[in-house]
C-alpha cells in the first residue's frame, strides 16, 4: 500500500512538472511572438527638434528679454541688437537711392533733347531732299529747253548751280541727322544705378529688421549664458529654443524588430519621469543607417576592419522617430529616457 501511495505521488508529481515545463514553454513561445509582433524597447528618449538662435547681423545685445528656462511663445522678442548703425546705413541707402533717381530724371530730359534735335534734323533733312528733287527736275526739264533755244543760257546756269547748292545743303542736313542720331544717349546706366540703389536699401532695411530676433516657435531657452552688453557676430549663436510644437520618442530598436514597425503605425510612449501615465504616438520614421563601429573610413586610404571575431553577435539597433499627440506638458523634457510600444499599450486600446 505504502509503495503504491508512493507511485501515485511520484506520478503526480511528475505531472505537475511537466505541466509546469509545458507552461514555461507556452509562455516563452507567447512573450517570443509579442515581442515579434508588438515590438518594444526600453533603449528611448524624448526628443525636439531646436532652433540655434543667432542674429544675422553683429553689434552689440542692448537688450536680452528671455531668461535660461523661460517658455516663450511664437512672436515673443528674445535680444534686441543696437540698431542705431543700421539705421545710419538706411538713412545712406535712401540718400544714395535719391540722389540715382535724380541722376536718372536727369539723364531722362537730356535723352528727350537729344531724341527732339534728332527729329529736327530728321525733318531738314527731308526739306533737303524735297528741295533738293525740284532743284534736280527743274534743271533736267530746261536743259532741252536751253539746247532748242526756248530758254535762256543763263536760266539753265541757274538751274544747275540750284541743283547743286541743293545737293550740298542735302548732304550736311544728312550728316547733321546722322549726328544727331549718334548723339542720342541711353538711360541704363542710369536705370541700373537705381535699380543697385534699391536693392541696396532693401538689404539695409533687411539688416535693421535683422536687430530684432523674435521666437520663430512656441519652445523653451537653454543654454542662455550672456548678458546685455554682450557684443555678437553675425550667425553667432546665443543660445538654443527648443521647440515645444512639436515632441518625439527616438526608440531604438533590435533590427530583428523593424520588420513589425510601419510608418503610422500606434505607439505608446511611457516617459520615465511617470512611469504610470501612457502617451500616445505614431511611428513617424525609421531609420535608414547607423555608423558601423567596426569600421574605420580614413580619407585617401582603403577602410580600415578591425582584426577580431565577435562570437556573439549583438543584433544592431536603428532609431525609430514616434510623434507624440496631445503629451502632457509636466512629462516633456529634452532628453529624458523613455519606454516605446509598437501596436499595442494604453495609449492605442
Amino acid at each position: 500500500m505504502k509503495a503504491a501511495g508512493k507511485t501515485g505521488v511520484h506520478r503526480y508529481g511528475l505531472l505537475v512538472s511537466l505541466a509546469i515545463i509545458l507552461l514555461a514553454v507556452a509562455l516563452a513561445f507567447y512573450a517570443l511572438n509579442e515581442t515579434r509582433v508588438h515590438p518594444a524597447t526600453s533603449d528611448s528618449s524624448l526628443d525636439a527638434d531646436v532652433v540655434h538662435v543667432a542674429a544675422a547681423v553683429g553689434g552689440r545685445v542692448l537688450d536680452l528679454a528671455v531668461a535660461e528656462n523661460l517658455r516663450v511663445a511664437k512672436g515673443d522678442l528674445l535680444f534686441q541688437i543696437d540698431p542705431y548703425p543700421y539705421k545710419l546705413s538706411v538713412a545712406m541707402a535712401e540718400a544714395d537711392l535719391h540722389l540715382a533717381e535724380a541722376q536718372l530724371e536727369t539723364q531722362r530730359r537730356a535723352v528727350a533733347t537729344q531724341t527732339s534735335a534728332a527729329m529736327i534734323a530728321g525733318d531738314e533733312t527731308k526739306n533737303a531732299e524735297q528741295n533738293h528733287d525740284l532743284a534736280k527736275r527743274t534743271a533736267n526739264r530746261l536743259r532741252p529747253l536751253a539746247a532748242s533755244g526756248y530758254v535762256p543760257k543763263q536760266q539753265l546756269d541757274q538751274a544747275e548751280v540750284a541743283e547743286r547748292d541743293t545737293a550740298t545743303a542735302l548732304l550736311q542736313a544728312q550728316e547733321r541727322h546722322a549726328a544727331a542720331v549718334t548723339a542720342i544717349d541711353t538711360v541704363a546706366g542710369p536705370e541700373a544705378a537705381v535699380s543697385a540703389r534699391r536693392a541696396a536699401l532693401a538689404t539695409a532695411k533687411r539688416a535693421l529688421d535683422d536687430t530684432t530676433i523674435r521666437a520663430v516657435h512656441d519652445g523653451l531657452v537653454v543654454g542662455l549664458t550672456i548678458s546685455t552688453g554682450e557684443m555678437v557676430t553675425p550667425r553667432q549663436s546665443l543660445f538654443t529654443l527648443i521647440n515645444t510644437e512639436e515632441w518625439f520618442a527616438n526608440g531604438n530598436f533590435r533590427e530583428t524588430d523593424l520588420a513589425a514597425i510601419a510608418i503610422g503605425d500606434c505607439a505608446t510612449v511611457f516617459s520615465m519621469i511617470d512611469r504610470n501615465v501612457p502617451i500616445k504616438g505614431v511611428v513617424q520614421g525609421v531609420g535608414w543607417g547607423v555608423t558601423d563601429q567596426d569600421r574605420i573610413n580614413i580619407p585617401r586610404s582603403v577602410p580600415y576592419v578591425e582584426r577580431s571575431l565577435n562570437w556573439v553577435r549583438v543584433a544592431q539597433r536603428f532609431p525609430v522617430r514616434i510623434r507624440l499627440e496631445n503629451a502632457p506638458l509636466n512629462l516633456l523634457r529634452l532628453g529624458a529616457s523613455a519606454v516605446v510600444e509598437v501596436k499595442h499599450g494604453a495609449a492605442c486600446h
